[in-house]
C-alpha cells in the first residue's frame, strides 16, 4: 500500500521523559536511536521529508517553550514542504511501515488519526491549522492536547490492523514490554 499523495513527517521527540529518567529518543532500538528508527520508517513508509523537533543541538527546536507536542508540530509544519504531514510520536515503536501506510492513505482535506488515539496522524498544512497552533500556544491557559487539535479542525479515524502497534513506551517497563515484543515479532514474525 503506498500513499497516492505525497506527505512529510514531523517526528516529536522533544518531550522531558521524565517517567522514563532519561531520553527516550536516545534509547538504543535494536542498533540505533530510537530517534533514527523512527525517522527511517516514516521515510520507508513514503515521507518526502523527515523534521525532528527536538531541543538539543542538531535538530528542530520549539519556538514555543513549554508548551507540549503542538510547539512541535508548530514548528514542524512551517519547515515542511508538504500539504500533507504525517506526526508521530517518539514513544511508538512498534509503529510498522504498513500502519503509517494505512494512515496516510486516507484521502481526505480533515486531519486523519487512529480510532482513540490522536498520534500517529496526518493533519493538513493549512492556514486554518496555522491559526490554531498560533492562537493556542499563545495563550498560557489553553488546552495544548493533540487531541483538542484534533477536535478543532475535524477530523477522520480508522483501526488500526493490530492495537499493539499504538502503546506507548513512556516508562522503563513499558520500555521493555515493547523490545520483548518486538524480539516476539522477529523470532515469529
Amino acid at each position: 500500500m503506498t500513499p497516492k499523495q505525497s506527505f512529510s513527517c514531523i517526528l516529536l521527540a522533544g518531550g522531558k521523559s521524565s517517567r522514563m529518567g532519561k531520553d527516550k529518543a536516545d534509547l538504543n532500538w535494536h542498533g540505533q536511536p530510537l530517534w533514527q528508527h523512527m525517522s527511517t520508517l516514516a521515510t520507508k513508509a513514503g515521507a518526502r521529508q523527515v523534521i525532528v523537533s527536538r531541543n538539543a543541538s542538531g535538530f528542530l527546536p520549539d519556538r514555543f517553550a513549554a508548551a507540549g507536542p503542538l510547539a512541535g508540530i508548530e514548528v514542524g509544519l512551517r519547515r515542511s514542504h508538504e500539504d500533507r504531514v504525517l506526526v508521530l510520536a517518539i514513544d511508538t515503536p512498534l509503529l510498522r511501515v504498513t500502519d503509517i501506510q494505512q494512515l496516510v492513505a486516507v484521502s481526505t482535506n480533515k486531519a486523519v488519526c487512529f480510532a482513540s488515539h490522536p498520534l500517529p496522524c496526518v493533519l493538513p498544512n493549512s492556514l486554518a491549522v496555522h491559526r490554531y497552533l498560533q492562537r493556542v500556544l499563545k495563550q498560557a491557559h489553553s488546552d495544548r492536547s493533540v487531541q483538542a487539535l484534533l477536535t478543532a479542525i475535524g477530523f477522520e479515524s480508522c483501526q488500526p490492523t493490530h492495537s499493539a502497534v499504538l502503546c506507548n513506551a513512556n516508562t522503563p517497563d513499558e520500555w521493555q514490554q515493547a523490545l520483548n515484543y518486538a524480539s516476539k515479532e522477529l523470532h515469529h514474525g
